[in-house]
């Protein structure tokens, strides 16, 4: 009785203009917290494996609400590439679009969702998307931790708005306190231990059979706040990079702080290597994690403060290529960007993995490059386009070199030939396939890495161990005394000798040096 009587005063306040409930709990909502639980709708989990969609992956869109929590101009900037996705009650849809078009939105790229919220913060209520074992795209929700019904509902209009398969679990969250990584890792403060009446470990197990989440980090809440999200101090930048914040040693939270970034930093990626910690200065508690990465843009809430051009240098260092963009706004510590927004995921993504390439002081003559490429619209690969981009930090032009179908499902590889001096090498991996989506990895810019070079020795060619530029009998000769023990090789008669770049003078290397003498 008393939950019905709360969805009238709900609807009331809409219909005389109140425009939303705040961030945190309402003291009824604090009194009547259990209410939440009547909200719960639970189904069979998705088929699995699961992968839960991570927020820097390909987006067709945004979801927000009407009447709206960020500017026009926030909105205007987002439709120049995406669909805007809104939220809004019937009665109010012309206002929403006036407001919109009048601000110089393009409103080709404006859909609406129709039916009543309680609030602006879409990121807290708005779907979570997951890739099930059958390849599709669809909606995971969960119970929102406010008892609020006309924003519980918004994750199942988005499925019916989209026709995407929908799913639901009992687990109690909110958006604002969670990032994945898109490969079976995810952070939440405590706060989702504690609002849950299930066990932690079941609450685990509803993660992984719901989301895929192998790896699930709950850590205590550093900022020590009201709201305990955890975008209001970290997040996944990339599968192998987070942010977190930073302060001054006096600061009051300053050792809850490192540690969490301590924390992090010694933690693996899903690809078992230690996470690469990016920390963003927050003085006075500026919200610069609560950000919104949309494709190959970072929209980043700024404060007018004189840290604001440091903070979007520390977003363009670590994801550089990316257009980063500051917005002003009513921003608070614990309310920005992020938690107003919510990315849409492209439903028929050229999904591409990869781990990107380590430092090397070895010198190599060639780099593997492997990646995992799928395409869900299953409109095939065009194989010729499938490649890897590289060059030498400071050049302008790009060397391309094919990917090739690899022995496992949907594993592809290629090289980069480098045999020059020691360097940082920049490059990316782009896919094409037949329903016209071209995609890279990373969206914008490149990854690099440093190498020792794959020829030490200026002049010297491969197999050419007298180094009089004739590869024959001589160099056969002296590739057998290595090997016996008969000639103590320079450093580059070695690297000269060892033309596999395995480290090793073997026969292996014989064969290869004969095979080129005699033209196979």
């Amino acid at each position: 009785m008393i939950y019905r009587i709360f969805m009238v005063v709900l609807l009331a306040g809409f219909l005389f203009g109140e425009t939303s409930l705040p961030h945190g709990l309402t003291e009824w909502e604090a009194e009547n917290f259990h209410l939440i639980y009547e909200q719960s709708r639970e189904t069979d989990p998705p088929t699995a494996p699961v992968r839960n969609i991570a927020e820097f992956e390909r987006m067709q869109g945004v979801l927000i609400r009407y009447p709206f929590g960020i500017s026009t101009s926030i909105i205007r900037e987002m439709a120049e590439d995406v669909i805007i996705y809104c939220l809004v009650s019937s009665s109010s849809q012309s206002s929403a679009y006036n407001s919109m078009n009048n601000a110089g939105v393009n409103m080709n790229n404006v859909e609406f969702v129709l039916g009543s919220t309680d609030s602006y913060w879409t990121r807290d209520y708005g779907p979570w998307w997951v890739v099930d074992g059958n390849r599709e795209v669809g909606v995971v929700d969960f119970t929102y931790n406010r008892p609020r019904p006309n924003d519980n509902q918004a994750p199942s209009k988005m499925s019916n708005h989209l026709n995407v398969p929908y799913f639901a679990t009992s687990v109690v969250h909110a958006g604002g306190n969670y990032m994945a990584d898109g490969l079976g890792i995810a952070a939440s403060s405590t706060l989702v231990y504690e609002e849950n009446s299930m066990s932690d470990a079941q609450v685990n197990q509803n993660m992984l059979d719901y989301y895929g989440i192998e790896t699930y980090h709950v850590v205590q809440d550093p900022n020590n706040t009201y709201i305990d999200h955890i975008d209001c101090w970290g997040k996944y930048l990339s599968p192998h990079k987070v942010l977190i914040r930073e302060v001054a040693s006096s600061h009051a939270q300053y050792d809850e702080i490192e540690a969490t970034a301590d924390y992090f930093a010694n933690t693996l990626t899903s690809y078992g290597e230690l996470w690469e910690v990016v920390r963003v200065y927050t003085p006075n508690n500026q919200p610069y994690t609560n950000s919104l990465i949309l494709n190959d843009k970072v929209l980043v809430p700024i404060t007018g403060s004189s840290w604001d051009d440091d903070a979007l240098a520390v977003y363009q260092e670590a994801m550089p290529g990316y257009e980063v963009l500051g917005f002003t706004g009513s921003w608070e510590s614990t309310d920005a960007l992020h938690c107003r927004a919510k990315g849409i995921p492209d439903l028929g993504m050229l999904q591409i993995f990869h781990n990107p390439l380590n430092d090397t002081d070895q010198s190599q003559s060639s780099y593997s490059v492997n990646c995992i490429i799928d395409d869900l619209s299953e409109a095939g690969l065009i194989d010729n386009e499938l490649a890897i981009f590289w060059r030498v930090s400071g050049n302008e032009n790009w060397t391309e070199s094919p990917l090739e179908p690899q022995d496992c499902l949907d594993c592809y590889g290629g090289f980069i030939n480098y045999t020059g001096s020691s360097a940082d090498l920049e490059y990316f991996i782009q896919a094409s396939d037949n329903s016209g989506r071209t995609e890279q990895l990373p969206f914008a810019g490149y990854y690099s890495f440093s190498v020792a070079g794959g020829n030490p020795c200026d002049g010297w060619i491969l197999m050419d161990l007298n180094n009089d530029l004739i590869i024959n009998v001589i160099d056969v000769v002296q590739t057998v005394n290595i090997i016996i023990g008969q000639m103590e090789p320079t450093e580059c008669q070695f690297w000269a000798a060892d033309n596999n770049s395995d480290g090793v003078v073997n026969v292996l290397d014989i064969v290869t040096l004969v095979n080129t003498i005699i033209g196979n």
